[in-house]
């Protein structure tokens, strides 16, 4: 199986969760030598020459998303902006930008879009190929319009919506094997961050989400942090806090792949990130891009993000 090498890791959670008693077990910090060879992806030393791992980081091309979320109110304003951030992206290829509209824009931003370097993808999409599934949208009809990306796992799905995990995977399985790339989201609740479970939430939403996705699969696969209480709430994720959490989904796509899946994979950051933040962020070494929500609104905020320094 592709995720043959997650099975013991997976087994000792699932014992201690149906345990009851036995949760806090499950989600007690995991001590790096648990990891099944997840080698630091970090030098260790300034002065050490650039090895392997390092410049396999530096050879990720970026990605900057945005996520307009149930924005603008019209289309007059949907295309006025699209044009504005097709602007702002023209003449730069340091980073891959993707603008992910509401389903009513996206044939027209399609082709306000074309010919341009600002790829078109979807917030969401239904596993089901076709049938009576009332305000649902395909696969089949997000490619016919132009859609090349569609984002899983948001957390508004999967809070508001009420997208389990099993639904998120259903939803990866379907945007791959249409042949978009998926934009997995994940990340932990106020809560659980202050329960210091940021970690153990990650990898199981990682573990249960990426089910059944091969290895030559995840080539299409982005991941996207979001903690989920950084989003819109004003709060701040310090750059130092995000880099430890995608340095962590970085080793555990080698315990659910190997190291060259893990080096492959683009690990963006999504958290009220803003033109403020955005070039610490991106000079941390596993941090690939960043899932942009409410600054992608403003075509001057978003423009300084894809042009980040």
């Amino acid at each position: 199986e592709a995720q043959g090498g997650s099975q013991t890791m997976l087994s000792k959670i699932s014992l201690a969760v149906i345990g009851g008693a036995g949760m806090a077990a499950a989600f007690a910090p995991m001590a790096p030598s648990q990891f099944t060879q997840a080698p630091s992806l970090r030098s260790q030393g300034s002065n050490r020459a650039p090895t392997a791992t390092s410049l396999l980081m530096m050879a990720r091309k970026p990605v900057i998303a945005g996520n307009w979320k149930m924005n603008p109110e019209t289309m007059e304003e949907a295309m006025k902006l699209g044009k504005a951030i097709k602007e702002q992206a023209a003449g730069q290829d340091k980073a891959e930008v993707l603008l992910c509209a509401p389903s009513p824009f996206l044939n027209s931003m399609a082709e306000e879009l074309k010919g341009s370097n600002v790829q078109l993808g979807a917030q969401s999409v239904y596993f089901e190929d076709k049938g009576a599934f009332t305000g649902a949208v395909s696969t089949s009809m997000l490619k016919s319009v132009g859609v090349t990306a569609v984002l899983a796992g948001h957390s508004e799905r999967r809070v508001v919506f009420k997208n389990d995990d099993t639904a998120v995977n259903r939803k990866t399985l379907k945007i791959l094997e249409a042949g978009m790339d998926c934009m997995l989201c994940i990340g932990e609740s106020k809560e659980k961050y202050e329960g210091k479970l940021a970690e153990h939430i990650c990898a199981t939403q990682l573990s249960k989400d990426l089910k059944g996705v091969t290895k030559e699969q995840m080539k299409r696969v982005i991941i996207a942090y979001e903690p989920v209480w950084a989003i819109g709430t004003g709060l701040v994720c310090k750059s130092s806090d995000a880099q430890a959490i995608h340095e962590y989904v970085r080793k555990w796509l080698t315990v659910l792949y190997d190291q060259e899946t893990a080096d492959n994979t683009r690990v963006l950051y999504g958290g009220s990130v803003t033109p403020d933040s955005v070039d610490e962020l991106m000079a941390m070494p596993d941090i690939d891009g960043c899932l942009v929500g409410g600054a992608s609104l403003d075509a001057e905020k978003f423009g300084r993000i894809i042009n980040y320094k």
